[in-house]
């Protein structure tokens, strides 16, 4: 993606502003924090094991929303490390800040930055992490070559990111909204959520940015809902913020026949108080020599 016109780049890259850092979605991850914490457990865990993180590592957090996987690599790396929690606008990581005051952690900052151009010296840090966030970057091998840059020799990035789009996370909501919902085509070269569901794709790109010793996994983890599939679509249609122009576009008729087969989808899945859905994950690992 690094031959885009930069123009476009720029175009994603304003999208991706506006859609994750206006006041409806820092309001709907401030109200839903806690659930989706616990939903998306398993890939934060999937982060952390892929850092090989140790107690006084300096890390830089990418996309770090309100605050996951950064909270958790803070105390991974104890009261002698550090850890540097970014994001595109200061709204989301304004309440990672709040929880990391609440949970007592004094090792982290935040910083608003720009993953293609971080305001960071050179061999900053130990290791770079980013959970769910860099199938969004706009340019992705600028970005992970600016990750290298600010990594010391030997140092490691540990991303995750969605598998393919053909899981219960998208055929279970999303999936079924197309069906109710003309959108025109996509652009080609426009991120997606599930664009690393292509298999190699995320290892060559780490590749192309001049990491060495890169390892590509696809690993299939419980997500967890503690509620009902209503509960659950009416959090997801307030936090995904790329896919809440398609709910506005259904009418009260196509909403109510939208809805009931999403329910139906959801209740297969669900036992009745605990949704237990597999998300398939892309880890992407890479050494700078």
């Amino acid at each position: 993606m690094s031959a885009i016109d930069p123009a476009k780049v720029e175009k994603f890259r304003e999208k991706l502003r506006e859609e994750w850092t206006d006041q409806q979605t820092v309001a709907a991850w401030r109200k839903w924090h806690a659930q989706m914490a616990a939903f998306t457990r398993g890939a934060t865990e999937a982060v952390l094991e892929a850092a090989r993180l140790r107690s006084g590592m300096h890390v830089l957090d990418l996309a770090s929303g309100v605050g996951d996987p950064a909270l958790s690599v803070a105390e991974a790396v104890g009261p002698s490390g550090h850890v540097t929690a970014t994001d595109l606008g200061p709204g989301m990581i304004g309440l990672a800040e709040e929880l990391a005051r609440a949970r007592g952690l004094r090792n982290i900052d935040f910083r608003v930055a720009n993953v293609e151009s971080l305001p960071f010296p050179d061999q900053s840090f130990d290791v770079v992490t980013c959970r769910f966030g860099v199938m969004f970057f706009p340019d992705q091998v600028k970005a992970f070559q600016e990750c290298r840059r600010v990594l010391k020799p030997g140092g490691r990035v540990a991303f995750v990111v969605w598998g393919t789009r053909e899981q219960a996370f998208f055929s279970t909501t999303v999936g079924i909204l197309l069906k109710y919902v003309e959108v025109p085509p996509p652009d080609p070269d426009a991120p997606h959520a599930f664009m690393f569901g292509e298999r190699g794709l995320l290892e060559s790109r780490l590749k192309a940015a001049g990491f060495a010793d890169v390892k590509e996994e696809v690993r299939t983890v419980q997500g967890r809902w503690a509620g009902s599939p209503e509960e659950y679509w009416h959090q997801f249609t307030e936090v995904a913020a790329p896919f809440r122009p398609l709910v506005a576009k259904l009418t009260p008729e196509t909403r109510a026949k939208a809805e009931a087969e999403i329910f139906a989808g959801l209740r297969k899945i669900s036992d009745g108080k605990v949704i237990t859905m597999p998300l398939e994950i892309v880890i992407g690992t890479g050494v700078r020599t």
